[in-house]
């Protein structure tokens, strides 16, 4: 054997050595959150954030407990499978100079003002009155679910909302209790403007973000205006009341998504891409799914 062999051969196990070696994850590494699947080690490396995106459920925990968030990622093209930057890569973002700058400007008012205000909700209202207060303020929107669903022709959902509307706000309390459901099997049949419009083949439009508001697009922004003009909660109360307690209902629906918003914001790369990406692929299954099936 040749002097040149063996050093090669030397040089060939030291190589394989150090490939064999485990890689150390740099400390400010965040701490892995674990997904509801059946490869747990694989899954155990990635982040909530690479977990949606990769299509499968993540748990995450929160001082109130765990949260369990389902993916969204849905693609009905028949084409290789594509990551959340390539598809981010592929649409085209007509507002993104508006809508980086107001998704920059919510995420400081999230930070500074509404979420600490969402926590100190929850921290002074008990979990069961939180969930109440819930279900008043869904009652509330009944008779504009039942408009929409009857200007989309969906009678039998129009009829259920006029039935849970009547149950719930008289056995039900002005609704803070659902004997709809509980009782009488009428689950809710919530129906937004932009659903409506989206069962007349509406587009939804460029991606928007709204101040405050948040993500949308230009159909479900047109509903969302909409539906704050025709609030059945301006129609029976005048201010300052009315704006309490549609202060107290956009507290009460935030603290819901505060704490998940937190943690995804923090571990995705490019937090604006991440959840228009999410939104976008959220917007893209319910329309699939509300077409009729050939």
């Amino acid at each position: 054997m040749t002097s040149n062999t063996t050093l090669s051969l030397i040089l060939l196990l030291l190589l394989s050595g150090c490939a064999s070696q485990p890689q150390t994850p740099p400390e400010d590494t965040p701490a892995p959150i674990t997904s509801q699947s059946t490869d747990d080690s694989a899954n155990a490396e990635l982040t909530a954030s690479e977990q949606l995106s990769s299509g499968k459920t993540a748990t995450i925990e929160t001082s109130q407990g765990k949260i369990e968030i389902e993916p969204t990622v849905v693609d009905m093209a028949e084409r290789a499978p594509a990551t959340g930057e390539e598809q981010a890569q592929q649409y085209n973002d007509p507002l993104e100079g508006w809508n980086r700058g107001t998704f920059a400007f919510n995420h400081f008012t999230y930070t500074y003002a509404l979420i600490p205000l969402a926590k100190g909700y929850e921290y002074i209202t008990p979990a069961p009155v939180r969930d109440k207060i819930g279900n008043a303020f869904s009652n509330i929107r009944e008779p504009l679910s039942m408009l929409n669903n009857l200007a989309a022709g969906e009678l039998k959902d129009a009829g259920t909302n006029l039935g849970r509307f009547l149950i719930n706000t008289t056995i039900g309390i002005l609704g803070l209790f659902d004997p709809a459901t509980a009782w009488f099997d009428l689950p809710e049949a919530k129906q937004s403007i932009a659903d409506t419009l989206a069962g007349y083949g509406v587009a939804p439009g460029p991606y928007l973000v709204l101040p405050i508001l948040g993500q949308n697009n230009v159909r479900g922004s047109t509903s969302v205006v909409s539906e704050y003009l025709l609030d059945p909660i301006g129609q029976v109360t005048n201010p300052p009341d009315t704006y309490y307690l549609q202060g107290v209902d956009a507290v009460d629906s935030f603290s819901d998504r505060a704490r998940v918003y937190e943690e995804l914001y923090r571990q995705a790369e490019d937090p604006y891409l991440y959840f228009r990406n999410q939104f976008l692929q959220g917007v893209k299954r319910d329309d699939h799914f509300s077409q009729p099936q050939q």
